[in-house]
């Protein structure tokens, strides 16, 4: 192992400052991926790096962290909580996804309308009273009015149009 592996202490130095610095990263990402974008998140996300600012390097890059933080939460109004990753997102695509796959013969378009389920927690409670405030004729107006025509519906208009003709 000394053999293969020994050139690395040279680097022990070098290692160590990149250490420091991905932690002050993943501890950014982890608090903003958990608290989201508010009013005082740059002060909150200075506490959290406080400790983590062990070598210079690690300092700079939660200084420029805390910064970036302060300039985008200044242009939030005192209230409002915006997320500031994608991963949310990612996630509850990954879920709409698979809702559209329980779902492939009813239309994805039409399931837009449930997107905003994916965001919050779900109970038996919940649910049923959700959807007793919501009849499904209302529902499928909405649908009709706000999401027109789909390329899906399109096609098989075309397709039906194309079998009818010949």
């Amino acid at each position: 192992m000394n053999e293969k592996l020994g050139w690395l202490r040279e680097f022990r130095s070098d290692i160590e400052r990149w250490l420091a610095s991905q932690t002050v990263i993943s501890t950014a990402l982890t608090f903003i991926n958990r608290q989201a974008l508010f009013r005082g998140a740059a002060e909150a996300l200075t506490r959290e790096l406080l400790p983590l600012r062990t070598r210079e390097l690690s300092g700079l890059v939660a200084d420029r962290l805390i910064d970036f933080v302060g300039s985008a939460e200044a242009k939030l109004s005192p209230d409002e909580r915006l997320p500031l990753s994608t991963e949310i997102l990612e996630s509850s695509f990954g879920l709409y996804k698979q809702l559209e796959g329980q779902h492939s013969k009813g239309g994805f378009t039409s399931l837009l309308a449930s997107f905003g389920a994916l965001l919050k927690p779900a109970t038996a409670e919940s649910i049923r009273r959700d959807l007793s405030r919501v009849r499904v004729k209302a529902m499928q107006t909405w649908v009709k009015t706000n999401l027109k025509t789909t390329v899906a519906s399109k096609r098989n208009v075309a397709c039906t149009e194309s079998t009818k003709a010949a």
